[in-house]
């Protein structure tokens, strides 16, 4: 049986035994040979066993297999020889026999002695206690003044180079996600160590099993020879102890090298680093728990920052157009800090008002983003065009061109012309209006609902209905963060009728904003909860009565 070790690169040292007759090597997961990078493609290459001889084959990746530094043809299995190296992106493989001796498991290194690494107790103070412990306590103290992660790590080195005059070497390696990510080290004299790898079998029992582990001599230890990963970075004594968080969580390992021969480590060496990996692993969870405060907080600034330019893009006043005919009041109560719904109405250059309403599909800031982009086309394409149907119809496709996320809106569009009193209107699955006239009458306005915004495909239809406004009559546009909002865990909501109610003592002489209050207090008071289920945006439209 022959072996492929990674000579160069991610994982160096690292060994695969080949047992089968193919292994496949790439980027997917599913792959007996798993790699990482850019470089790698999903299915790189295959390594075959024929007649007792290794082939090696390119899948035709993207960035080429390469056998001694020459260029493999994709899909020509090639013979490899065992003083043959291969290149796959950052890995630099080398073809060797299989050792004589038995590999050892992570699970069955034989090391000098192993301690517990998750409570505190008497033997790891036996010999010395008063001054350990004053050691530990000193380090916990100096680290604890920290709360950032890159000068908690440069102190801790500090201290441990102190603290162990013997060590060559220092580094602190942490979990992320499932990765071993080496975040620190220090080196005494020859920075050049700082270039070398790590073993990832001795780190992995430490993190599995939850143990301290010390070798004296990894070199004169036959239990270690076959282990690529140790032996080839000519480490001669090592401590090794993991970070544990207090619900079990690996948060990564502490470990001290030495590559000179000689005064080794003891076990009163792993005893005191233990003890001070306790002390650690606190001081990270603070540190993690404080980077997580900080990130809130500045999330929450940004989000509050967000929502006062959201609010500076709507409108209150139409520049230009005569007040004097028409009232006109919007809203929007977002569900979160920012919403997905707008109002938005501007004076075009016919002299007639357009006005929007919309709501995005989602909530939060990709809605809200989203929002952004339809009203910018709103504005620009109004310009444009001279009826509501063709603004919806050239609007879908400026959506549905760059549209990566595949988001939608609904949106109501209507012009009003001040010279006659008419509204002309169009829905792209929008809620139709509602329309109270002066003399307090309801009705729904007849308005047949379009498509959805933001996707390509069937024919467009965007029927157009005529309102004529005479003067006290009133135009209420909603989202369905009205209609549609719920009690509690009831299947009840607020309905339509009960938005009919809203509009009943909205009388010419009452003012469009308590219109708009009265609305989200309706619905704060049906729901009976603090915050809104879905953004809620509403839109009124009043003709003046006569004076």
């Amino acid at each position: 049986m022959s072996v492929i070790v990674i000579l160069r690169g991610p994982e160096m040292g690292k060994h695969y035994s080949l047992v089968k007759d193919r292994a496949t090597l790439g980027r997917n997961s599913d792959c007996d040979i798993s790699l990482s990078g850019n470089q790698i493609s999903r299915q790189h290459a295959h390594l075959y066993l024929r007649d007792l001889h290794i082939l090696l084959e390119d899948l035709g990746s993207s960035n080429g297999t390469f056998v001694n530094g020459k260029r493999l043809t994709p899909h020509a299995p090639t013979p490899l020889a065992e003083s043959d190296t291969f290149q796959i992106g950052p890995y630099l493989f080398g073809l060797r026999a299989a050792p004589t001796l038995t590999e050892p498991q992570e699970s069955s290194l034989v090391v000098r002695e192993t301690v517990s690494a998750t409570s505190l107790h008497e033997s790891l103070f036996a010999q010395g206690p008063a001054a350990k412990l004053q050691v530990v306590l000193e380090i916990a103290q100096h680290l604890a003044r920290t709360l950032e992660i890159d000068p908690l790590l440069d102190k801790l080195l500090e201290h441990l180079m102190k603290l162990f005059p013997q060590a060559d070497r220092i580094l602190v390696v942490l979990c992320e996600g499932d990765k071993l990510i080496l975040r620190a080290q220090r080196a005494r004299r020859n920075q050049e160590l700082c270039g070398r790898s790590f073993s990832r079998t001795i780190v992995k029992r430490a993190l599995d099993e939850g143990i301290g582990l010390i070798s004296e001599d990894v070199q004169t230890d036959t239990k270690y020879q076959p282990s690529q990963s140790i032996t080839s970075l000519d480490l001669h004594s090592i401590v090794c102890v993991p970070l544990i968080a207090q619900d079990g969580r690996r948060l990564g390992v502490i470990q001290v090298d030495r590559f000179c021969k000689g005064f080794g480590f003891r076990v009163d060496d792993l005893h005191m680093l233990t003890a001070l990996g306790m002390q650690v692993s606190v001081v990270l969870e603070n540190v993690a728990l404080h980077a997580e405060k900080l990130r809130e907080e500045r999330l929450m600034q940004e989000l509050a920052l967000a929502h006062d330019i959201q609010a500076g893009y709507l409108p209150e006043t139409v520049e230009g157009f005569p007040d004097a005919d028409l009232e006109i009041h919007g809203r929007v109560f977002p569900a979160r800090q920012v919403a997905g719904d707008f109002y938005d109405f501007v004076k075009t250059p016919a002299g007639r008002l357009a006005f929007f309403i919309g709501d995005v599909s989602g909530k939060g800031m990709p809605a809200a983003l989203f929002m952004i982009a339809v009203r910018t086309l709103c504005r620009h394409v109004v310009r444009e065009v001279d009826r509501p149907a063709q603004l919806l119809t050239k609007l879908n496709v400026e959506l549905a061109d760059d549209n990566p996320t595949c988001m939608f809106v609904t949106l109501a569009h209507g012009l009003y012309d001040p010279a006659t009193g008419h509204v002309l209107l169009a829905s792209a699955g929008h809620p139709a209006p509602l329309l109270r006239r002066a003399n307090g009458t309801i009705e729904t306005v007849a308005m047949k609902a379009g498509r959805l915004l933001g996707y390509s495909g069937d024919l467009l239809q965007f029927p157009e209905t005529h309102v004529e406004l005479h003067p006290g009559d009133t135009l209420f546009f909603f989202t369905d963060g009205l209609l549609e909002a719920c009690a509690g865990k009831r299947l009840d909501m607020f309905g339509l009728e009960r938005i009919r109610d809203l509009l009943r003592p909205l009388t010419p002489a009452r003012a469009l904003a308590d219109g708009a209050a009265d609305a989200k207090n309706a619905v704060d008071h049906f729901t009976g909860a603090k915050e809104l289920q879905d953004d809620l945006t509403l839109l009124f439209l009043r003709r003046r009565p006569n004076s």
